[in-house]
């Protein structure tokens, strides 16, 4: 038995020679260097650079110093290739042939700055103007609105944003003008006709209003604020009746909605339909307890017992 084992262990170390040899199969006594720099000429620090010799199951690897700098020694003679990665960077590749124990020039490489998606630009821009908005800062918001625009003209959706801004500066005939822009580009956009036609009952502008109501398929609407919305801006406007109306057609729409019960029964109370604005503000409360508004319909109620 022990004959054996020793030739198993002889054998298990030959093969750990061959494949430790095969590992460094790249090893030598050769040296690349170089220097990566931008576009614009400048130096780039932090650039991964990895070396694999062809026909080679690997190589070494380093990163560019603050001159944008980088070596690797201990290199066997032949083809390598090499590739320079850095985020923000599309990556280069470059191939070189050398002799092992010659004096091999730096290789200059220039790195290009990788295209950016327009998308993924707008939505971080949206989400800091986002935060704006909650700060109160609309112009500081809607001048991210604005650039949007001028970089990506295409980028017309952000119109509405820009309405909100002015609209939150009770700034209408400014916010009309983004709202007519936007619906300029797509003329079937439900939520642009609605916004406009709220802000324009707003304005007293009541006859191009109801035409703008008119032409909407009311089928194509499935969020309840935004008819809600439209009996809201006419009661801003001192238009109950035309209010009442949308609350009703609100709640015919969509009846487990609670802020339409609530805001029906609002303009009950106004016209004296105690009766009805009861039934509207308990259905209200029992929707919806927690509701901000719960307060104010508990209050009305205890005054119409």
């Amino acid at each position: 038995m022990k004959p054996r084992i020793s030739s198993l262990i002889v054998f298990l170390a030959l093969i750990l020679i061959t494949v430790s040899a095969s590992a460094q199969d790249w090893r030598g006594a050769g040296r690349i260097s170089g220097i990566v720099k931008d576009e614009a000429g400048q130096p780039v620090e932090g650039v991964a650079v990895k070396a694999t010799r062809v026909g080679s199951n690997g190589g070494p690897q380093t990163k560019t110093n603050k001159k944008g700098e980088w070596a690797l020694n201990g290199l066997n003679g032949g083809q390598w290739n090499i590739d320079f990665d850095m985020a923000g960077y599309e990556t280069a590749k470059k191939t070189t042939n050398f002799q092992e124990h010659d004096s091999n020039p730096p290789m200059p490489v220039t790195l290009k700055k990788a295209a950016v998606d327009p998308n993924v630009a707008i939505a971080a821009d949206l989400n800091k103007a986002a935060e704006l908005i909650k700060a109160q800062k609309y112009a500081d918001a809607r001048a991210i609105y604005e650039n949007i625009l001028a970089k990506y003209p295409e980028a017309y959706q952000v119109e509405p944003y820009i309405e909100r801004t002015y609209y939150a500066e009770h700034n209408l005939d400014a916010a009309v003008e983004h709202l007519r822009a936007a619906l300029a580009k797509e003329p079937d956009n439900v939520d642009v006709k609605l916004l406009l036609a709220n802000t324009l009952a707003e304005q007293g502008k009541a006859d191009e209003s109801q035409q703008l109501i008119a032409s909407i398929d009311e089928a194509k609407i499935t969020n309840p604020a935004t008819l809600l919305n439209i009996g809201i801006g006419m009661l801003n406007a001192k238009k109950p009746a035309e209010a009442l109306t949308w609350f009703e057609r609100t709640i015919t729409r969509f009846p487990q909605y609670p802020d339409a019960y609530y805001y029906r029964g609002i303009t009950e109370l106004q016209d004296g339909k105690n009766d009805a604005a009861k039934a509207d503000l308990s259905k209200f409360v029992e929707m919806a307890p927690n509701a901000p508004e719960a307060a104010t319909a508990k209050g009305i109620l205890e005054k119409l017992k």
